[in-house]
């Protein structure tokens, strides 16, 4: 760790909150290269120091209008209608905050309030999945925030789906309608 260079710029490289930080200090000088880095980590040291993301601008209620615009209409018109749905629970939790001040335990607390509404564990699944999935083209194609809160909450286990048998009438109607 320190500085290092790659072809003739000088790159720092440090461990900030146990995420290893690779940046060019964009010189090539290595005497300023030096005094950027020791600057760099008297910030960390003071605590002054940290990543401006993207997502600390960006809030739930701007990432979900932007998926419903982009995302949601792509899907099947049930599924686009169960997304408005699982949407007006989400918003009222979610909606003043910014995306990296979302947090698993914030999203678990969440679906504590869910089973005090007494909504299934179905329901609730569908509700993560679609701010996980909404968290997911935050990560990968708007590039807002680094991580997806939602990945790291455990799903619900949901009762296993029933078993339904036809009535004589119904398998009556139905072998009637069988080709020979």
């Amino acid at each position: 760790m320190g500085l290092f260079k790659r072809g003739s710029v000088w790159w720092m490289d440090f461990v900030y909150k146990g995420t290893r930080i690779r940046r060019s200090v964009e010189t090539k000088d290595r005497k300023l290269a030096q005094r950027i880095y020791d600057k760099v980590k008297g910030e960390i040291a003071e605590g002054k120091w940290f990543e401006r993301l993207p997502g600390q601008d960006k809030t739930f209620k701007e990432l979900m209008e932007k998926y419903m615009v982009e995302h949601s209409p792509k899907k099947s018109p049930k599924q686009h209608i169960r997304d408005k749905s699982s949407l007006g629970h989400l918003s009222p939790y979610f909606e003043g905050f910014a995306l990296t001040e979302i947090t698993p335990k914030m999203i678990n607390e969440y679906k504590v309030k869910r089973y005090g509404e007494k909504a299934a564990p179905g329901t609730i699944n569908r509700e993560l999945n679609l701010m996980r999935h909404a968290f997911s083209m935050a990560v990968k194609e708007w590039e807002w925030v680094n991580d997806n809160p939602v990945k790291r909450v455990s799903m619900e286990k949901e009762p296993p789906g029933r078993v339904r048998y036809l009535t004589d009438e119904e398998f009556r109607k139905l072998h009637s309608s069988c080709p020979g």
